[in-house]
């Protein structure tokens, strides 16, 4: 296994340190949009994909897909434990992506 050098932060004495294992982003993606309901021809004709935007940890980035988390606890040690909120997007599904910083 690799590993990985923590970058952390502490705010306060009673909250644990954040874990910069991974860089934190802004993502927006292209998305199926469906509607079961009657149109006329042009309406269908028009719709389009929906633009979609999702914010959290990058834990995963290659050629097939983006993995975000957005949420993450503590075990008992105070190390970073289990993530939550994932979303897995398909790369070729990302329009653009921004890192955020200094959180």
């Amino acid at each position: 296994m690799k590993k990985v050098k923590v970058k952390s932060k502490k705010f306060k004495n009673d909250v644990p340190e954040i874990p910069f294992l991974y860089d934190f982003y802004l993502i927006y993606w292209e998305d199926i949009q469906s509607d079961a309901s009657w149109k006329e021809m042009d309406t269908i004709q028009g719709m389009k994909p929906a633009t979609c935007v999702s914010t959290g940890w990058l834990v995963k980035n290659d050629s097939k897909v983006h993995i975000l988390m957005s949420d993450y606890n503590y075990d008992e040690k105070g190390d970073m434990g289990d993530g939550g909120n994932t979303t897995v997007i398909p790369t070729k599904n990302v329009i653009t992506k921004y890192k955020i910083g200094d959180l």
